[in-house]
């Protein structure tokens, strides 16, 4: 029986030894000669047909961010094309900016001043001889409630070695969005024509605008309202209060074209007799978002104009206009 105890106590601590090496805790310490020793757990093999199979914990790392590519801006459409085409009008009753849809996936326009410089010129030599240019300059900042327009321009043309033409005008006009259908505008205009023989004419107009359409592709505006004329021509100078109607049209054919024309009436107020007409149709060709090809064809009419003067003078212009 001694023997026996020996031999237990023996095996024992040999357990004890050992529990660290196999990752058993080792068994509570022998008390007396009851102590007994608690059987060490196996593991439980694997079956042969599982198909569980253990992945490795998976390692993240910020040390080399992965950055997307850039997006590619997509072809332009819609109010997308009139933000390309910003500056593009010279007509004095050009409409407000219409907003971009929800989903055209532009960025919001921020609010500073589309600049455009416009460069045209025409000439010929042989038979005939003719030099013509024009140049000019825009400024125009579009907000959703309002737009403000600055323009000046100038017209120089020679015709066998005479002098056929010589103009200038300016504009400063401010439009401002009461509701989706009805604006406000003010208008100082400023022209000189040393071939129709007025050395100048400044009109100043306040009028009311109504949208008859606009959608994304089309706008149709009506303007009614009242200003005041002065002007010098030939010898004369007079000053009225003049009436203003006026009707606008435009429209995006494609990504790459825009058309618009208007028509404009300035009477005299305490004799109608006495007005002026100025018609406008224009198209625009986006050659680059920054670069467009603009043809213009411009009718004004003074039916009383300065003596031994045509009352009707056409113009036609091509030119390039470039953004910057």
């Amino acid at each position: 029986m001694k023997s026996s105890r020996t031999a237990l106590t023996s095996l024992s601590l040999l357990f004890c030894l050992a529990a660290p090496c196999l990752g058993q805790s080792p068994a509570p310490a022998i008390q007396g000669t009851n102590a007994t020793v608690q059987p060490v757990p196996l593991p439980q093999p694997t079956p042969a047909n599982s198909n569980l199979v253990t992945q490795p914990p998976a390692v993240t790392t910020n040390r080399f961010p992965v950055v997307p590519p850039p997006k590619t801006p997509g072809t332009l459409s819609g109010s997308g094309i009139r933000s390309a085409f910003s500056g593009k009008f010279v007509v004095p009753g050009r409409t407000l900016k219409l907003p971009p849809p929800e989903d055209s996936g532009l960025p919001p326009e921020p609010e500073i001043w589309d600049r455009s410089m416009l460069f045209g010129m025409n000439m010929t030599q042989g038979n005939s001889d003719t030099l013509r240019y024009t140049l000019g300059l825009e400024a125009v900042r579009s907000r959703e409630e309002d737009t403000t327009r600055v323009r000046g321009r100038s017209t120089y043309g020679e015709s066998e070695g005479k002098k056929d033409a010589e103009n200038a005008s300016a504009l400063i006009r401010y439009d401002r969005n009461l509701s989706r259908r009805v604006y406000a505008l003010g208008d100082v205009d400023w022209l000189t024509d040393t071939i129709a023989d007025v050395d100048y004419r400044i009109l100043g107009i306040l009028s009311p605008g109504l949208h008859l359409i606009r959608s994304e592709h089309t706008v149709c505006n009506f303007e009614l309202g009242a200003g005041y004329l002065s002007e010098k021509k030939g010898s004369e100078k007079e000053a009225f209060v003049a009436g203003r109607a006026a009707g606008i049209l435009e429209h995006l054919f494609n990504s790459h074209a825009l058309g618009w024309c208007s028509l404009e009436y300035l009477p005299k107020l305490s004799d109608p007799d006495i007005f002026f007409v100025n018609a406008e149709a224009g198209l625009v060709s986006m050659i680059t978002r920054n670069l467009q090809l603009h043809v213009t064809l411009e009718d004004r009419y003074d039916n009383a104009p300065a003596e031994d003067k045509t009352g009707n003078d056409l113009i036609l212009t091509t030119s390039l206009s470039l953004k910057f």
